[in-house]
């Protein structure tokens, strides 16, 4: 081995030989070039590559999420006006009272929200009174949904009832009707059961919601899906077929949300899914909601960055090649002619110009190049000043971006005010601050009333007017040393520092009133607005900000359940009677 190694130097030696130092140089320089632009070049086409498919899995997996979240947000709404409406006290003399204005009061509450169907059912399971008349007198006691009703607030999964479906009107794209289940046990002042009240939601709400989001969403390719827990298709392609089982399913369940590449159709498929967990007292149903992108479609983005790169790598390892074959000319020649000078330029103290060397062509066009390279190193120099200078401009103008941008994170959009990130931490200051010092604080929870009516009656850019309005009258309401938020949707939190209970109840009102008699337009039309608010006082006993918030926000749900446009103040004593109720 070692006499194959010694004849492998001996040869490669002699091959020296034979070539010129422009050869040499040439075949080093451009060898070190594309070596260099070609691992520079893979390197970052593989990081853009997996940059651009992780933005893209991002961008599904939020749309999952919001679609997950609207779901359940949904659920909860119609199951919390369920059981407001059944606990209503003028309800309590028409659960056994006159069928016929039971009805009337049921058909009410069934055009003012979304379901297909609203019975009252005695505990013998008999429909007492039902909108539009349908199954009444009719049993129901073998149903599930009754069955549970009986017990507690139950919400079932999505099923299809036959005998409702036919006394509904048949569907212009005759499909079949398919219904979510409430049920809320009916009660009389003394808490004895009167039966259930039950609620059938017409399934068609959210494959229409998913019609919407895709419309909206801007990528046309994006396919979103509705799966119950088992696995099964709700919303999209190939609905009620079972999609995932077995140890796929169990793992989606087990995540919550997450990505996962699958082969659909013989197409390979980057799919982001995320599991509704419920929203406030709503447990959810486990509903699996998937958005879905064909992997060419998704990654055509990542692999023309990874292409766009390459190329330019290959391009510039041509130039490179290039510029070795051309330095190489300008080298070649009696290099020890100008060592002595060469050795100068290197110890003086900055660039210097060359004397002119002569003796041979290649010398003299040598020290022409070398007199010119000094040239442009001191132009280079001045250039590099100069960039230095714009550096320095362009990093305090990024510090001023940053600025901004930090300032867009902690700010709602819509409103101008804190979001709930950048609020909660002032709060987290605010309680540590009154706990050290022994000072008082108050956070008011202030919800739109009646806001799904005004978005329904009016449109949706009218809701946001409302919401516009409310946030400058609490704005110009509050000292500058309070702060306001909007935590979500219709519904804003005021954090009051160092105030006592009567000011604080004072300017609690003071907003809500101000909020009565403004006049908010969209249009030709003049909203009506009005505002419900919860109002609690720190205590020695919270754990957190959360502790007080959560009792503002049971306030605001007397301050609602007790006739809304009004102030509730929550003492510590009644949470717990608050959360019973």
């Amino acid at each position: 081995m070692r006499a194959f190694l010694q004849q492998a130097a001996e040869r490669l030696h002699a091959i020296e030989d034979r070539l010129t130092v422009r050869t040499q140089i040439a075949a080093a320089v451009a060898a070190m070039s594309i070596v260099l632009v070609g691992t520079l070049a893979a390197g970052a086409a593989l990081i853009s590559y997996r940059n651009t498919a992780a933005l893209i899995e991002n961008n599904l997996a939020g749309t999952a999420a919001m679609v997950s979240g609207r779901l359940d947000r949904f659920m909860a709404t119609r199951r919390q006006e369920m059981k407001l409406f059944a606990e209503l006290q003028p309800m309590e003399q028409l659960w056994q009272g006159d069928p016929a204005a039971l009805r009337r009061s049921l058909e009410a509450l069934q055009h003012s929200f979304d379901f297909a169907w609203i019975g009252f059912v005695d505990l013998n399971g008999d429909v007492v009174a039902a909108t539009g008349g349908l199954l009444q007198g009719k049993s129901v006691a073998a149903r599930p949904w009754f069955k549970q009703g009986l017990e507690r607030v139950a919400v079932g999964d999505v099923h299809e009832a036959l005998l409702l479906a036919s006394l509904l009107s048949q569907r212009a794209s005759n499909e079949p009707y398919r219904f979510v289940d409430i049920a809320i046990p009916v009660r009389d002042a003394s808490g004895k059961l009167l039966g259930v009240l039950g609620g059938h939601l017409d399934w068609n709400w959210a494959t229409s919601l998913i019609k919407d989001v895709e419309a909206t969403d801007g990528n046309a390719d994006a396919t979103l899906s509705i799966l119950s827990k088992g696995g099964m298709v709700l919303v999209g392609p190939q609905t009620e077929t079972i999609r995932y089982d077995g140890d796929e399913l169990a793992a989606i369940l087990k995540a919550g949300d997450g990505t996962l590449r699958e082969t659909r159709d013989g197409r390979q498929m980057l799919t982001a899914f995320h599991v509704g967990r419920g929203f406030r007292d709503y447990q959810g149903l486990n509903w699996i909601v998937t958005a879905s992108q064909p992997a060419s479609v998704a990654l055509a983005a990542a692999i023309s960055s990874a292409q766009t790169i390459l190329a330019i790598g290959a391009a510039t390892a041509l130039i490179a090649l290039s510029l070795a074959v051309l330095l190489s000319r300008r080298i070649a020649g009696p290099i020890l002619a100008i060592t002595q000078e060469a050795d100068r330029i290197g110890r003086a103290h900055g660039p210097t110009m060359l004397a002119r060397q002569s003796g041979s062509a290649e010398v003299v066009q040598l020290s022409r190049a070398l007199r010119s390279l000094l040239r442009r190193i001191g132009h280079a120099e001045e250039r590099t000043k100069e960039a230095e200078l714009r550096a320095s401009e362009n990093a305090m103008q990024l510090q001023e971006d940053m600025l901004k941008l930090r300032e867009l994170a902690d700010t709602d959009f819509m409103t101008g005010l804190m979001n709930r990130r950048s609020f909660l931490a002032v709060a987290d200051d605010a309680v540590a601050f009154s706990r050290r010092y022994k000072r008082n604080m108050a956070p008011l929870m202030i919800d739109i009333d009646h806001f799904k009516k005004i978005n329904d009656t009016h449109g949706h850019a009218a809701g946001d007017d409302a919401i516009k309005r409310v946030a400058e009258i609490v704005s110009q309401s509050i000292r500058t040393t309070d702060k306001a938020a909007r935590f979500g949707g219709e519904e804003f939190v005021v954090l009051l520092r160092e105030i006592d209970q009567e000011t604080a109840v004072l300017l609690a009102d003071r907003i809500r009133t101000s909020i009565e008699s403004a006049i908010v337009r969209h249009g030709n039309t003049v909203i009506p607005l009005t505002v419900s608010v919860g109002l609690a006082l720190f205590d020695e006993t919270d754990r957190d900000v959360q502790d007080v918030i959560e009792r503002a926000d049971q306030g605001l749900y007397v301050a609602k359940k007790t006739g809304r446009n009004r102030t509730f103040l929550m003492p510590i004593s009644d949470e717990r009677a608050a959360r019973a109720a």
